[in-house]
Protein backbone atom coordinates (compact mmCIF):
# COMPACT_ATOMS: atom_id res chain seq x y z
CA UNK A 1 0.00 0.00 0.00
CA UNK A 2 1.40 3.39 -0.76
CA UNK A 3 -0.15 6.82 0.81
CA UNK A 4 -3.74 7.01 -0.08
CA UNK A 5 -5.20 10.33 -0.38
CA UNK A 6 -8.64 11.52 0.11
CA UNK A 7 -10.51 15.31 0.06
CA UNK A 8 -9.10 15.99 3.39
CA UNK A 9 -7.06 13.21 4.48
CA UNK A 10 -3.78 10.98 4.08
CA UNK A 11 -3.89 7.80 4.86
CA UNK A 12 0.22 6.96 5.47
CA UNK A 13 0.55 3.16 5.81
CA UNK A 14 2.01 1.64 9.19
CA UNK A 15 5.75 0.80 8.77
CA UNK A 16 7.80 -1.34 11.20
CA UNK A 17 9.38 2.09 11.68
CA UNK A 18 6.44 4.03 12.32
CA UNK A 19 5.14 1.58 14.68
CA UNK A 20 8.43 1.53 16.85
CA UNK A 21 7.95 5.16 16.40
CA UNK A 22 4.59 4.82 18.30
CA UNK A 23 5.20 2.07 20.78
CA UNK A 24 8.56 4.69 21.69
CA UNK A 25 5.93 7.68 22.27
CA UNK A 26 3.90 10.63 20.63
CA UNK A 27 6.87 12.84 20.43
CA UNK A 28 8.55 10.29 18.48
CA UNK A 29 6.33 9.77 15.98
CA UNK A 30 5.55 13.00 15.27
CA UNK A 31 9.07 13.55 14.53
CA UNK A 32 8.98 11.00 12.26
CA UNK A 33 6.23 11.88 10.33
CA UNK A 34 6.61 15.92 10.48
CA UNK A 35 2.81 16.35 11.93
CA UNK A 36 1.06 17.19 14.77
CA UNK A 37 0.34 13.91 17.41
CA UNK A 38 -2.47 14.74 19.74
CA UNK A 39 -2.01 13.90 23.39
CA UNK A 40 -5.63 11.54 23.45
CA UNK A 41 -3.68 9.46 20.33
CA UNK A 42 -3.22 6.42 20.32
CA UNK A 43 -6.46 4.92 22.21
CA UNK A 44 -5.63 2.49 24.93
CA UNK A 45 -6.44 -0.16 22.16
CA UNK A 46 -4.46 0.32 19.58
CA UNK A 47 -1.93 1.34 22.75
CA UNK A 48 -2.18 -2.52 23.63
CA UNK A 49 -1.84 -3.57 19.98
CA UNK A 50 1.42 -1.83 18.72
CA UNK A 51 3.23 -5.07 19.56
CA UNK A 52 0.90 -7.49 18.05
CA UNK A 53 1.37 -4.85 14.75
CA UNK A 54 5.30 -4.68 14.94
CA UNK A 55 5.05 -9.09 15.10
CA UNK A 56 2.75 -8.25 11.28
CA UNK A 57 5.38 -6.06 10.01
CA UNK A 58 8.27 -7.73 10.85
CA UNK A 59 6.80 -11.25 9.61
CA UNK A 60 6.62 -13.21 12.81
CA UNK A 61 2.70 -13.84 12.55
CA UNK A 62 2.40 -16.51 9.91
CA UNK A 63 -0.93 -15.60 9.32
CA UNK A 64 -0.27 -12.30 7.71
CA UNK A 65 2.68 -13.41 5.73
CA UNK A 66 0.87 -13.80 2.13
CA UNK A 67 -0.14 -10.17 2.01
CA UNK A 68 0.58 -8.07 4.85
CA UNK A 69 4.10 -7.22 3.52
CA UNK A 70 5.57 -4.16 5.75
CA UNK A 71 3.39 -1.46 3.69
CA UNK A 72 -0.30 -3.30 3.60
CA UNK A 73 -2.01 -3.47 6.67
CA UNK A 74 -2.95 -0.31 8.22
CA UNK A 75 -2.46 3.42 8.51
CA UNK A 76 -2.20 6.38 10.19
CA UNK A 77 -4.92 8.94 9.15
CA UNK A 78 -3.26 12.33 9.37
CA UNK A 79 -5.57 15.89 8.24
CA UNK A 80 -4.27 17.64 5.50
CA UNK A 81 -5.00 21.11 6.01
CA UNK A 82 -3.77 20.67 9.62
CA UNK A 83 -1.23 18.16 9.54
CA UNK A 84 -1.97 16.30 12.41
CA UNK A 85 -2.49 12.79 13.29
CA UNK A 86 -6.14 12.02 14.28
CA UNK A 87 -6.66 8.52 13.93
CA UNK A 88 -6.00 4.96 12.60
CA UNK A 89 -7.50 2.22 10.19
CA UNK A 90 -6.55 -1.04 9.68
CA UNK A 91 -7.43 -4.52 7.78
CA UNK A 92 -6.27 -7.46 9.37
CA UNK A 93 -6.87 -11.19 8.05
CA UNK A 94 -9.37 -13.74 9.60
CA UNK A 95 -7.96 -16.95 9.07
CA UNK A 96 -9.64 -20.37 8.21
CA UNK A 97 -9.82 -23.02 11.26
CA UNK A 98 -6.56 -24.45 9.03
CA UNK A 99 -4.86 -21.53 10.01
CA UNK A 100 -4.22 -19.55 6.47
CA UNK A 101 -5.83 -16.61 5.01
CA UNK A 102 -8.89 -16.77 4.07
CA UNK A 103 -9.27 -13.95 1.56
CA UNK A 104 -11.64 -12.55 4.74
CA UNK A 105 -10.14 -9.25 6.54
CA UNK A 106 -11.59 -7.20 9.20
CA UNK A 107 -11.41 -3.45 8.79
CA UNK A 108 -11.01 -1.32 11.82
CA UNK A 109 -10.83 2.36 12.59
CA UNK A 110 -10.39 4.90 15.46
CA UNK A 111 -10.77 8.88 15.36
CA UNK A 112 -9.46 10.76 18.31
CA UNK A 113 -12.63 11.61 20.08
CA UNK A 114 -12.00 15.80 19.21
CA UNK A 115 -12.06 14.84 15.33
CA UNK A 116 -15.23 13.20 15.72
CA UNK A 117 -18.58 13.27 13.92
CA UNK A 118 -17.20 15.35 11.20
CA UNK A 119 -16.99 12.44 8.90
CA UNK A 120 -13.60 11.17 9.20
CA UNK A 121 -13.90 7.61 10.08
CA UNK A 122 -15.96 7.24 6.90
CA UNK A 123 -14.09 8.98 4.82
CA UNK A 124 -10.75 6.94 5.72
CA UNK A 125 -13.10 3.57 5.75
CA UNK A 126 -14.18 4.06 2.61
CA UNK A 127 -10.63 4.84 1.13
CA UNK A 128 -9.27 1.91 3.24
CA UNK A 129 -12.30 -0.83 1.68
CA UNK A 130 -11.63 0.58 -2.06
CA UNK A 131 -7.92 -0.02 -1.43
CA UNK A 132 -8.54 -3.72 0.02
CA UNK A 133 -10.62 -4.81 -2.43
CA UNK A 134 -8.50 -4.18 -5.34
CA UNK A 135 -6.34 -6.69 -3.78
CA UNK A 136 -6.91 -9.84 -5.28
CA UNK A 137 -6.21 -11.98 -2.16
CA UNK A 138 -9.15 -10.17 -0.37
CA UNK A 139 -12.67 -11.00 -1.70
CA UNK A 140 -14.70 -10.00 1.65
CA UNK A 141 -14.42 -7.53 4.40
CA UNK A 142 -16.18 -7.57 7.87
CA UNK A 143 -16.41 -4.97 10.49
CA UNK A 144 -17.79 -5.54 14.15
CA UNK A 145 -19.72 -2.74 15.83
CA UNK A 146 -20.83 -2.29 19.34
CA UNK A 147 -24.84 -2.30 19.07
CA UNK A 148 -25.38 0.83 21.10
CA UNK A 149 -22.43 2.54 18.91
CA UNK A 150 -24.57 4.67 16.53
CA UNK A 151 -21.68 6.79 15.09
CA UNK A 152 -19.92 3.41 13.80
CA UNK A 153 -22.99 2.26 12.59
CA UNK A 154 -23.61 4.81 10.70
CA UNK A 155 -20.28 4.93 9.14
CA UNK A 156 -20.50 1.22 8.49
CA UNK A 157 -23.77 1.54 6.80
CA UNK A 158 -22.03 4.99 4.96
CA UNK A 159 -19.22 3.00 3.22
CA UNK A 160 -22.25 0.48 1.97
CA UNK A 161 -21.81 -2.41 4.31
CA UNK A 162 -24.43 -4.77 5.19
CA UNK A 163 -25.71 -5.68 8.48
CA UNK A 164 -25.31 -9.41 8.63
CA UNK A 165 -25.44 -11.05 12.17
CA UNK A 166 -26.45 -9.80 15.34
CA UNK A 167 -24.87 -11.29 18.35
CA UNK A 168 -25.18 -10.39 22.02
CA UNK A 169 -22.34 -7.88 22.15
CA UNK A 170 -21.03 -7.08 18.54
CA UNK A 171 -23.10 -6.20 15.10
CA UNK A 172 -21.19 -8.10 12.13
CA UNK A 173 -21.00 -6.18 8.84
CA UNK A 174 -19.80 -7.55 5.42
CA UNK A 175 -18.86 -6.06 1.59
CA UNK A 176 -17.75 -8.45 -0.67
CA UNK A 177 -15.80 -8.01 -3.85
CA UNK A 178 -19.25 -8.05 -6.35
CA UNK A 179 -20.97 -5.81 -4.37
CA UNK A 180 -21.13 -2.31 -5.19
CA UNK A 181 -19.76 0.20 -2.84
CA UNK A 182 -21.84 3.61 -2.36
Amino acid sequence: MENIVTKRLYLVPFTLELVKAAITGNAELATLLSVKVLPEWPDEELSQSLPFIVDILDNKNPLHQKWAKPKQWGSLIIHKSENTLIGHACIKVIPEPTGTPSGSTELGYSIVPSYQRQGYASEAAKALIDWGLSQPDIQTITAGCDPDNIASKRVLEKVGMQLIESREKVLVWKLSKTATIH
